[in-house]
């Protein structure tokens, strides 16, 4: 029976795979907290802003506020956040792939080279 190998591409893709998960996550939870001021570092994850105007009250005349606007024509903010699935993967599997190419050719070329 061989021995079990040392393989460094395999805990390479462990730890890269774990980061990437890790920070992705991180920082999707730190836009649930304000996502208008949270500058988003991954490229992963999409805001998008709408802006529209209020609504219209029908029933009742709307108050005025201190600032003199009326609150149903204040403009709502809409922010949507998306996830881009497959540059995610993208990211995820082409390093993977190149650390056990990387492995495979080391391997390779020591099997070869040694005398």
């Amino acid at each position: 029976m061989n021995p079990a190998r040392f393989n460094r591409a395999t805990h390479f893709s462990v730890v890269w795979a774990f980061m990437l998960c890790f920070i992705t996550i991180l920082e999707w939870r730190s836009l649930d907290r304000d996502p208008m001021k949270a500058d988003i570092l991954s490229p992963f994850i999409q805001r998008h802003i709408e802006i529209t105007p209020g609504q219209a009250q029908t029933d009742r005349a709307a108050p005025i506020d201190s600032l003199g606007v009326e609150p149903a024509k204040r403009p709502q903010t809409v922010v949507e956040l998306g996830f881009d699935g497959p540059l995610f993967l993208a990211c995820f599997f082409i390093p993977i792939i190149v650390f056990h190419g990387i492995g495979a050719l080391f391997t390779h070329l020591r099997k070869h080279l040694e005398p």
